[in-house]
C-alpha cells in the first residue's frame, strides 16, 4: 500500500499498526512508536511527521519483499546443488 498526501483519513492507530508490522518483518523485533499529536509520531526516540512515517513504511515493506525474494532464490539454488550432488 502506498500512501499519498491526501490520505488524511488514515487513523493514527492504522499508521502505528502498519509501521509495527513493517518494522517487525525487517528487524524481527518490536519498535517503540507512539502517536504524539496531530500528524506527529515518536519512533524509537525520534519525532517524525506522518508523511515521513508513510515513506518509511513503504521502504520497510520493499526491503522485506526483497529479502523474501532473495531467500527464495537461495532456497532454489540450494535444492539444485543438492540434486546435482546426489547424481
Amino acid at each position: 500500500m502506498t500512501y499519498t498526501v491526501s490520505d488524511a483519513t488514515v487513523k493514527p492507530k492504522q499508521v502505528l499498526d502498519a509501521y509495527r508490522r513493517a518494522y517487525q518483518m525487517v528487524h524481527h523485533r518490536e519498535p517503540h512508536v507512539v502517536h504524539l499529536f496531530d500528524d506527529w509520531y515518536q519512533v524509537n526516540g525520534e519525532t517524525v511527521h506522518r508523511l515521513a512515517l508513510f515513506g518509511e513504511i513503504t521502504r520497510l515493506r520493499e526491503l522485506s519483499q526483497k529479502h523474501r525474494v532473495s531467500t527464495t532464490d537461495k532456497s532454489v539454488i540450494q535444492r539444485l546443488i543438492a540434486r546435482l550432488r546426489s547424481l
